[in-house]
């Protein structure tokens, strides 16, 4: 089993993206559930002159996990739970669930 990062990040936001595009000349469909976090800047990006947090957009593959979440109150505090996609050449950490039970909500402007 391969060790994977399992963080506790703040949750700013969660959304539906669904839809399809053409992609040479085949028409592709996505279903998303777009999970937005606030998470802490690099040490690089702080030698750099980043203050604050940042703000980065993760995707749980199916637009339907939507409904798991959206009574959830946020911003709150959730572990993201990431599996090993290693289907491709090189391994990809992938987004498949939200823990709200190991954190508190936060209040809005913390």
């Amino acid at each position: 089993m391969s060790a994977i990062d399992q963080p506790i990040l703040t949750i700013a936001g969660i959304r539906k993206s669904e839809g399809n595009f053409q992609s040479d000349g085949k028409n592709v469909d996505f279903s998303n559930t777009v999970v937005t976090v606030l998470q802490p800047f690099t040490e690089e990006e702080i030698s750099k002159g980043a203050n604050g947090m940042k703000s980065t957009e993760y995707k749980i593959k199916g637009a339907q996990f939507y409904h798991d979440y959206q009574a959830q109150k946020l911003p709150a505090e959730a572990q993201l739970l990431f599996k090993l996609d290693v289907s491709r050449k090189v391994p990809v950490a992938q987004l498949v669930a939200l823990d709200f039970s190991c954190g508190k909500k936060q209040p809005i402007g913390a």
